[in-house]
């Protein structure tokens, strides 16, 4: 393929191509998510009372969960995009028949990762101060993506498709925020690392402003959307994509599931008398309410940007199953994340740790990797050894970017973040006034 070619389906893709990304999203493809880094590790004592299913601090169908939509992710941008059929040099519709018409669904794996996130932050951010959440998530997120940005930067070098950057753009990428001055991102997913870096921030104003409450979170976990929601109406471009409108009920679907499921599982270690099941639906009732608000939210989001991606695929895409595929997706987290969810068997709790470890890693690397082999193979070979190639060579960059650099990084980075702001806060904040840790009892 020439360059120009290449070029000229990168742009399509990275035209709204998230389907309904004129807010909350800058340029890039649709699905992936930086939700796909958000690690299901749960801390230690972080709740009493919860019990879901996991091994060595991990909620292990949660990984599974996600590896699942990376999975998707993955299929969508090779087997379904606008970019991937310049790089087949035809429709992906007339290559792939049946697996595109489940693959063109494939973009709904972001709101399945947003939902993941909401779940996973607040269950990672309890019994935390403001500077140990804020350790731990620079620790998780930037050592495999300073390395992708590096090795996509040198993969440019010697491939003429995708995207090439000069170094200043290059330096501008290893912030995590490019769009915010006016770099393009050297993959075209990341621009949803900025949606999720947003929603961090959102989270650690909430920890400073006193922690992170039951009510309080309720009260942000469907304040926030519905506010996006008035903006974008309004036509305030610059406060809707500060709060990343499209796409703020997904996580707050996310949270307010992880407020009921710790609901359940402190009521299952209670006395199941009927006052005592009454008394919970009960307290759970504002949860509840505000979880019908954003599951409707997210409904109406993604009705219309089904619409948008059936032009931009060329292919029919059902509002209907787009729907259903949310709803699916909202039940699934609330399954996996059940004390019963049990996974029995040693073979396959290693399995899922390591598909919830190459996740994010595989979710950074796949689409400009993935074309090259595409690129590179599809005149020469068939299209299902193409296919599995593009899949292999980018899950084992992911594998080695986990188990040489993540491994190795995150723990001293998370570490060395903490001990700055802690010092920081010590040199500017009296004591006095030093906002209490965040603990599970605050979200009772």
């Amino acid at each position: 393929m020439t360059a120009t070619t290449a070029a000229t389906g990168e742009a399509a893709a990275s035209t709204g191509a998230s389907t309904g990304a004129g807010t909350g999203a800058s340029a890039g493809t649709t699905t992936g998510t930086a939700t796909a880094e958000a690690g299901a590790t749960a801390d230690a004592g972080a709740a009493p009372g919860r019990g879901p299913a996991r091994a060595g601090g991990r909620l292990l169908l949660l990984d599974g969960l996600r590896f699942a939509a990376a999975a998707a992710v993955v299929l969508y941008h090779f087997t379904a995009t606008s970019t991937a059929g310049a790089y087949w040099q035809q429709r992906p519709a007339d290559v792939f028949g049946p697996l595109n018409a489940a693959s063109r669904y494939g973009w709904l794996a972001v709101e399945l990762f947003f939902v993941l996130s909401g779940f996973v932050i607040l269950l990672s951010a309890q019994g935390r101060t403001l500077a140990q959440y804020t350790g731990s998530r620079v620790g998780r997120l930037f050592p495999a993506y300073w390395v992708a940005v590096l090795v996509t930067v040198l993969l440019q070098q010697v491939w003429s498709g995708g995207r090439h950057s000069d170094a200043s753009d290059t330096l501008l990428n290893l912030t995590m925020a490019p769009d915010v001055f006016g770099a393009a991102p050297v993959q075209v997913v990341f621009w949803t690392l900025l949606v999720e870096l947003k929603f961090y921030v959102l989270v650690g104003v909430l920890l400073a402003l006193g922690g992170l409450g039951r009510g309080r979170v309720v009260t942000f976990a469907v304040a926030w959307p519905v506010v996006g929601l008035v903006a974008q109406r309004a036509g305030w471009s610059g406060l809707a994509d500060a709060l990343v409108a499209s796409y703020a009920p997904y996580f707050g679907v996310g949270m307010l599931l992880f407020l009921l499921r710790r609901s359940a599982a402190r009521r299952a270690g209670s006395p199941a008398t009927r006052a005592a099941r009454r008394a919970g639906l009960r307290a759970d009732a504002p949860v509840l309410a505000a979880l019908a608000v954003d599951v409707a939210l997210s409904l109406w989001h993604v009705a219309d940007r089904a619409d948008h991606a059936s032009q931009l695929q060329g292919v029919a895409v059902s509002p209907a199953v787009a729907a259903a595929i949310v709803l699916a997706s909202v039940a699934a987290v609330w399954l996996a994340s059940a004390p019963r969810a049990a996974v029995r068997g040693p073979r396959l709790a290693a399995v899922l740790t390591v598909a919830g470890a190459l996740t994010y890693p595989l979710y950074l690397v796949h689409t400009q990797f993935g074309y090259a082999v595409i690129d590179w193979m599809a005149p020469r070979a068939g299209v299902w050894l193409t296919l599995a190639a593009a899949v292999a060579v980018t899950v084992a960059l992911a594998a080695v970017i986990h188990y040489a650099v993540e491994r190795h990084a995150m723990r001293p980075l998370r570490r060395g973040v903490e001990r700055a702001l802690a010092s920081v806060a010590a040199r500017t904040v009296p004591p006095a006034t030093t906002a209490p840790a965040t603990t599970a009892a605050g979200l009772r």
